[in-house]
């Protein structure tokens, strides 16, 4: 199994409107990418998956940007990977009709609500980065 780069990212970008969660402020999309070496037209769909989970908040305009739409306490890692994959962390198959295709079925649906609950007790808050500076920009 491998994490997609997509949630990844949002991961990343979550973390950073975390940081200046306290202070209101909008962030705009190529100070993101910057920050996180993304592609800015990439980072624009993942935002806009954010938004449309209601992570994130959007504004227009000249001073326009994004913003969380909740504490960072309040959104959890579980949260943000099926706000970009939806559904289930893992996705097991029914099988396919064989003797141990229930039996496997039934432990992948274990494992999915193991690492469910896992990632429910992980906030954004905990992926705020470390570095105070980075990512403050003078104008």
């Amino acid at each position: 199994m491998r994490l997609p780069l997509k949630t990844e990212y949002a991961c990343q970008v979550l973390a950073q409107l975390a940081r200046t969660y306290a202070e209101d402020r909008v962030r705009q999309v190529e100070e993101l990418a910057k920050l996180e070496e993304l592609s800015p037209n990439y980072l624009v769909q993942i935002l806009t998956k954010l938004r449309q989970a209601g992570l994130v908040i959007s504004r227009r305009g000249k001073n326009g940007g994004y913003l969380l739409a909740r504490h960072p306490d309040e959104i959890s890692l579980a949260e943000i990977a099926i706000a970009m994959e939806g559904g289930d962390l893992i996705e097991a198959s029914p099988g396919n009709g064989g003797a141990s295709a229930k039996a496997v079925h039934d432990a992948w649906v274990r494992a999915n609500d193991a690492l469910h609950a896992s990632c429910e007790g992980i906030s954004l808050s905990e992926l705020i980065p470390e570095d105070s500076d980075a990512g403050d920009w003078v104008i």
